[in-house]
């Protein structure tokens, strides 16, 4: 009776230290999302994987974003949506906890000149962006793109076993930087 009791206050102290972990996992995915959409980027980058720093400093993502936010092409401006958070199984490997997190966005992309094949942007956007829905709308020279984005969360030593994130795009050479093999081999990047 001793040993089946003990066995049971194992596994609801595991299942109650999952819970916590997906509980402030929700809560931080949450807090990037709203950084993001506004742009905040002190909490953007607080909640960025800090690995990503040793590839390029605060200091010159901050100009990225800006540059690319706002430039003499077009401005980018995300526009308030239900994220639809989807969360995977938290994944532990050596001594690392992942989690892939899903979630809505949507952004309206404006143009500061003269579209003149808004046909072929489309195509474009929905092909590289992996976008769910691209809609011009001519007399404002404006895409509004909604896509479905892809997180990883990492909890680790580096980040003090906080949950921080690294947006998935298309840059492998980039996840190979900051992830082992045989992370992206067990995450399936």
């Amino acid at each position: 009776m001793k040993k089946f009791l003990f066995t049971l206050l194992l596994v609801l102290s595991i299942n109650s230290v999952f819970a916590q972990d997906l509980k402030s996992l929700k809560l931080e995915a949450q807090r990037v999302f709203i950084a993001s959409s506004e742009p905040n980027f002190d909490v953007i980058f607080e909640t960025t994987y800090p690995k990503i720093f040793e590839i390029a400093s605060k200091e010159e993502m901050k100009q990225v974003f800006l540059e690319i936010l706002d430039n003499d092409e077009f401005s980018i401006k995300l526009i308030t949506t239900d994220p639809n958070f989807e969360f995977g199984d938290i994944v532990k490997i050596n001594n690392q906890k992942f989690c892939i997190v899903k979630h809505d966005n949507h952004m309206r992309l404006t143009f500061k000149t003269k579209i003149e094949s808004p046909e072929t942007l489309t195509t474009i956007f929905k092909s590289n962006m992996n976008a769910e829905e691209v809609t011009y709308n001519d007399a404002l020279k404006s895409f509004d793109i909604k896509i479905r984005s892809t997180l990883v969360a990492v909890s680790d030593d580096l980040t003090n076993n906080k949950w921080k994130f690294v947006n998935l795009g298309s840059d492998d050479q980039l996840l190979n930087k900051i992830f082992s093999e045989d992370v992206i081999l067990k995450l399936d990047l």
